[in-house]
């Protein structure tokens, strides 16, 4: 049957009588009318590649004031969350630590730790944890955005941080933090530079993210104390792009697992064409083979969107493949109805019989308060009129004739293998 095909009554004056289905009061008219629809929807198939950055420096920059002993022991505990995203990812990094602090001296935008620059390939685990812990002696007055600006600007980028900035890297600047920026300058200022390191049209090249205090009122952690709220960093987070966490959280594996996708440039969302597809239809394929629905291992369909929400996430350079079916929504009627514009749901009926409904040859087939339905199954559900969950009727001119048109709106749509029923009263009689 081709989609949206008729395959039932209407209703005609036959030479024996009236047709099954009609009801007639005046034998010289017929005025009611049933349309049988059989809908089936088309294939649709959504393709995406998973991308990652092929290079990116990846600059932390760490509160080193008194309060902060708890969280840099959580970022080094809870590092392989960051870093296992990162080598799944195949790219090429570099990590460098500098404190906040402007003040004290080694400090002041100065990679710390030994190595100072933490490559793919070695211990970075091991290597970072010992970097991160930049004490706790430091300046009060956190100025983390004037100390990553200073790292990654002259005379450190060509002296102390020579061969952390790579011309042809991403870049990513994370910040971590109890306490507000206190750098001089707008937001727009760190904004400009950061974004302009990469060179004009290449700003998609530079993400921040960070790891600091909530928004508006800041947070609090019964084992770390209070925290004001980042704001400052927040702001820029927002108009660079990447993530942020919050600072308060007892385990920051979550918050640097989300980070590692981040800054690997690694996709877990692909939103499909049709936001409204047929979901018990829908495949996933990665690189070929098809990945089971699964909230763990594998993926969930949620707000017109495949998500890889658990364990797996497609490897980069991937092609993920979704199929599914476009329901059908659109019905055009045979007759022209006769209703109320103000309420077409008073004088039109749409029930609908689902591909599991009873088949029935006669009316004792069905159960004692049902008859056998025109399309000769029990069961009918009866849909209402209504944008949400129900149907529309719509009139549309095509080559100079209207057509009405009964129309599923948005969160209901008849499912393939299903029989869509339209009763109405024919304007002017049916022909």
């Amino acid at each position: 049957m081709k989609k949206g095909a008729l395959i039932g009554l209407g209703c005609i004056l036959a030479v024996a009588g009236l047709a099954p289905g009609c009801d007639d009061s005046r034998l010289h008219t017929v005025t009611r009318h049933y349309d049988l629809f059989s809908p089936e929807g088309s294939l649709q198939v959504d393709s995406f590649e998973q991308k990652a950055a092929a290079q990116i420096d990846i600059l932390w920059v760490v509160d080193n004031s008194s309060s902060m002993q708890d969280e840099q022991d959580n970022l080094a505990d809870n590092f392989n969350s960051f870093i296992s995203i990162i080598d799944q990812s195949q790219v090429d990094y570099q990590i460098g630590v500098i404190s906040t602090d402007m003040d004290l001296a080694g400090h002041q935008g100065e990679l710390q730790g030994s190595p100072e620059i933490i490559v793919r390939g070695s211990d970075a685990a091991a290597q970072f944890a010992n970097n991160v812990r930049v004490g706790i002696g430091g300046a009060g007055n956190e100025r983390g955005l004037l100390a990553a600006y200073t790292a990654l600007t002259e005379p450190l980028i060509s002296g102390g941080n020579a061969g952390f900035l790579r011309q042809g890297g991403a870049l990513a600047v994370i910040f971590v933090s109890d306490e507000n920026d206190h750098s001089f300058g707008k937001i727009e200022f760190y904004q400009r530079i950061f974004m302009q390191m990469k060179g004009i049209g290449n700003e998609n090249r530079v993400i921040a993210a960070a790891i600091v205090g909530d928004q508006p009122d800041g947070c609090s952690n019964p084992q770390t104390g209070e925290a004001q709220s980042g704001i400052r960093y927040h702001n820029l987070v927002e108009v660079v792009g990447g993530s942020i966490g919050s600072i308060c959280s007892t385990d920051f594996s979550v918050t640097l697992n989300q980070l590692g996708l981040t800054v690997a440039g690694l996709s877990r969302k692909f939103t499909l064409s049709d936001e409204n597809p047929e979901e018990t239809t829908i495949t996933v394929k990665v690189n070929g083979q098809e990945i089971q629905p699964d909230i763990q291992d594998g993926w969930i369909f949620e707000n017109g969107s495949i998500f890889f929400q658990g364990g797996y996430v497609p490897p980069p350079a991937a092609t993920i493949e979704v199929s599914y079916l476009h329901p059908q929504r659109e019905f055009i009627l045979t007759q022209i109805p006769d209703y109320s514009p103000d309420a077409p749901g008073g004088s039109i009926a749409v029930s609908v019989y689902a591909p599991t409904a009873a088949k029935c040859s006669a009316d004792n087939d069905c159960p004692a308060q049902e008859s056998c339905g025109l399309a000769a199954k029990c069961g009918a559900q009866a849909i209402p009129y209504g944008f949400t969950d129900g149907w529309v009727l719509e009139i549309r001119e095509t080559g100079g004739q209207a057509q009405y048109i009964v129309a599923f709106e948005r969160n209901y749509y008849p499912e393939g293998g299903s029989i869509v029923q339209v009763e109405y009263r024919c304007a002017g009689g049916c022909k």
